[in-house]
């Protein structure tokens, strides 16, 4: 949305904007209150999403326990980064400023594989803490996580 609002800072300078430019802020807004209690509710719940992950990527992998806290610092960052990205509805930021430097580094340390339990992991995590409607929200975003990480 913040990306859309400069955009069309530039494209109607000088004029009113037009209806279809400003369906974005439409659709925004219709989902503004949904989005700021999935944010909240993942800003909230951070830790134990991120046990959870712990747990269930444990049950898959027991020696995933020897490099935790560096998985565990990626995945509060990542986190944190597609809460906003929820809140703000700017996948495209995600994808630009973290999940592609993130890809870089996973791809330079050999985390490509680990990246495949731990994101599809919080996928299936997410839902467990968010009502249904906010789901619908936030699943594209860890979606996209997945499809740029795995």
């Amino acid at each position: 949305m913040l990306k859309q609002f400069a955009d069309l800072t530039v494209e109607a300078d000088g004029r009113y904007a037009q209806d279809y430019e400003l369906k974005f802020l439409e659709d925004y807004l219709a989902t503004k209150d949904l989005r700021m209690s999935a944010y909240v509710k993942i800003r909230d719940s951070a830790k134990e999403i991120v046990e959870a992950v712990r747990v269930a990527k444990q049950k898959r992998n027991p020696k995933f326990e020897d490099y935790y806290a560096t998985c565990k610092r990626d995945l509060v960052d990542l986190l944190r980064y597609s809460a906003a990205a929820l809140l703000f509805d700017d996948m495209e930021r995600l994808r630009t400023n973290m999940l592609l430097w993130f890809q870089t580094i996973s791809v330079a340390f050999k985390f490509e594989d680990d990246n495949v339990d731990t994101y599809e992991l919080l996928l299936k995590a997410i839902p467990e803490f968010l009502t249904p409607e906010e789901a619908q929200l936030a699943i594209p975003i860890f979606e996209l996580n997945c499809a740029v990480l795995v």
